[in-house]
This record gives C-alpha cells, structure tokens and sequence, in this order.
C-alpha cells in the first residue's frame, strides 16, 4: 500500500516532530511486588521506540504510567523537558492506540476521527479530519460504520483518531495484537510508513519480537520489570548480552564453556572438550566460564564422511534427530555430544535433505559468535 502525495505532503507540512520522553527512577510497586523496577530511559524526539518484554515483564505498565491511566510508585515522567508526573491523563500531551481499537460503532470513520476535534471546538476540524483520513488512505469509506470495516483497517481509523490530535507522543499497547498475521505484517509496513510521514515519537508496546525488530529503530527488552538491553533492532539481535535476550530475540544455539587462552584477537574455549574460538570484542567477559552464542541460520551444516572426526576449531559432530521442511529453509536439530540440541537453519537451495539418524559436521565462522556470562541460565528468554 502507497501513501498518496498530497498525504504525504499535507502531513509532512504539518508535522511537529514530537518530543522527548524522560523516565527517570521510574518505578511501580503492587504491595510487596515490584511491577517495574526503577526505570531511567531517554527516547528522542521522533523516534519509533518498542518496549519488547513476555507477558508481566512491566511494560504496559510503563506505557500506562506515561499515558497517566497508572500512578508511579516514584520517580518523574518528562515531555519535552516539563515534568508531567503530577497531570491526570486528559491533561497529558499524548493519545493511546490499544488493542481494542475503542471505536464509537453508531458514529461513520470520519465522525470517529473528528469527534477530539469537535468536542475541543476547532476550528479547521473537517479539514483536520480529512488530512489524517487521506494519511491512513481511508477517505473513500469515510462514510463507513466500523463494523463495516476490516480490522486492520478499524486499527487506522483508531491511528487516525489519535494522531489527529497532534499529540506530542503516540502511545501503542499491542495495537497489531487483534489481527492475523498476514494483515499484521502489512500494518506494521503501515505504522512505520505513518509514523515517518508525521515525524512522531511513537513508543510502541510489544511481546512480538518480528514486529519489534521490523519497525523501531530503538528496541528495550525488558524482563522482570527491568531493562535487559536497549539497542538498534539489529544490535540486539547480533551482539545480546544475556541468555534472556539471545534467547527471547530470535533463538540461540548456547555452549557452556571456560576460557582457556588467547590467540590474537579470539579467545580459545572449552566446550565440553570441543576447541572454540570466540572473538574478544563480541564477548561479555574474556575469562573464566562463558556462555558461546550462536544463531541456527549461522551455522553450517554438512553430511559427514567416513572418518571425519570434526577436530577443527568451529567444527562439532552430532546426530540429526529432526528436519522440517519450512519452504525457503530447511530446519534441523542435531544432538551434539555433550552439548546438546542444536537448532541449525538452512538455506532451501534444492539439495538433499538430511534425514534423522544422518552423521554431521556442523561448523560457523568466529565472528558470527558471541560471548555470555556463564552463570546465565541457558534457557532463559526461552517461550514455553
């Protein structure tokens, strides 16, 4: 889908650019439990931020906090540089996007998307409507009643009704949740898409790590109430810095070892008796147990032949327990002698498939590795 140039140009004309937002020492107790930890986070102005976290991990109630629907146990909330910790929520500078949408059913689209600006009295209200009904390209079903709708396109009118506003921040909490998964790649095209056009600081509620990483340009993954990591979307996703986020973004294959020496600029470790080496600047800790990371589409598999025995450095033999056929790549698992499970992901190229039982060498380049603390737990970040 393709924004029309007067949109577009409309909009961009309009844009505020949004502001920043400050949390610091932000934090919520429910009695003697800790929802979220103190919090001090700095999101730009104009920028597509996601808090990306399991269920319970804190961050709707982050999101309802600066929204005001949740008071702070302690700490301070800054727009723009002005504290508006003490502001109920009609009175804060910013709109929410929910999952439910919340749509007005007996009102059409454009009635939906007008009625801020009515009740405030503004006085360009229809124009105003008609400019963020051409930004989420529903102009020819203004007339419409939601329940005539779709649901990604219920979802625009609520972006539409919110942005209208021109708030100074745009508050998403699982807003793509609702819609399968088909329509919600297209909606999270579409949000990325808007979200340049109005040029709005859009803090982006989330526990699903493919929309997360395709949208934002910052990412915080949050667990137990507390920031694992905060990074570009690709950052995180190559170089993590716990068990919890190799694991929760994306999958690992993770190795417990010690490190044993040094050669140049890689560090040599013991992998229950397999030689690795590891690049030092991708590694959390250059001594003593670590945890050695590798993503399964890294790593390269092959059948083994009579007498390979693996003894190369990066070189593990193991056992396919189980392939599945995933149309453009083929997934295995291989049982590594004192190891384990190794996811491996591999390219659909028209070859033969390794079937259960076959003997492999499984194999990855240095640099694609990465260095963990070894007293994470393996399986943390892991979805039951």
């Amino acid at each position: 889908m393709t924004s029309t140039s007067a949109a577009g140009s409309d909009t961009r004309a309009a844009r505020s650019g949004g502001s920043a937002l400050e949390l610091e020492q932000l934090e919520k107790h429910y009695g003697d439990f800790t929802a979220v930890h103190p919090l001090d986070l700095h999101i730009p102005a104009g920028q597509f931020f996601a808090l990306l976290g399991p269920s319970g991990c804190g961050k709707t109630t982050t999101l309802r906090m600066v929204a005001g629907l949740d008071a702070p146990s302690g700490g301070s909330i800054k727009i723009g540089g002005t504290d508006i910790s003490g502001l109920p929520a009609h009175k804060r500078p910013v709109n929410t996007v929910f999952q439910s949408y919340a749509l007005f059913p007996h009102m059409s689209v454009f009635e939906n998307v007008a009625f801020g600006l009515k009740r405030r009295r503004v006085g360009d209200w229809k124009a105003r409507a008609q400019e963020f009904l051409e930004l989420v390209e529903l102009v020819h079903l203004a007339s419409r009643k939601p329940t005539q709708l779709s649901g990604g396109q219920q979802q625009r009118v609520a972006l539409a009704r919110a942005l209208v506003n021109k708030p100074e921040i745009l508050l998403l909490d699982e807003p793509l949740g609702a819609l399968d998964m088909k329509l919600r790649r297209q909606m999270q095209t579409e949000l990325k898409r808007i979200q340049t056009d109005v040029g709005l600081t859009f803090v982006h509620v989330t526990h699903d790590q493919e929309e997360a990483m395709s949208m934002a340009d910052t990412v915080a993954v949050m667990n137990a109430g507390r920031i694992e990591q905060l990074g570009p979307p690709q950052e995180l996703y190559d170089l993590p810095l716990t068990a919890f986020v190799a694991n929760f973004l994306g999958r690992s294959n993770l190795m417990p070892g010690t490190v044993v020496g040094r050669r140049g600029e890689f560090l040599e470790v013991d992998a229950a008796g397999h030689r690795v080496l590891l690049a030092a600047a991708r590694a959390v800790s250059e001594s003593g147990d670590v945890l050695v990371g590798v993503r399964p589409e890294k790593l390269d598999i092959r059948a083994s032949t009579p007498g390979d025995a693996a003894t190369a450095e990066n070189e593990l033999a193991g056992i396919v327990t189980d392939t599945a056929f995933a149309g453009m790549s083929n997934e295995y698992h291989v049982e590594v002698p004192g190891l384990g499970d190794f996811a491996v992901f591999a390219q659909n190229r028209g070859a033969a498939i390794l079937q259960p039982g076959d003997a492999v060498t499984l194999s990855w380049h240095p640099e694609h590795a990465f260095g963990l603390d070894g007293a994470d737990d393996v399986d943390a970040g892991e979805e039951s």
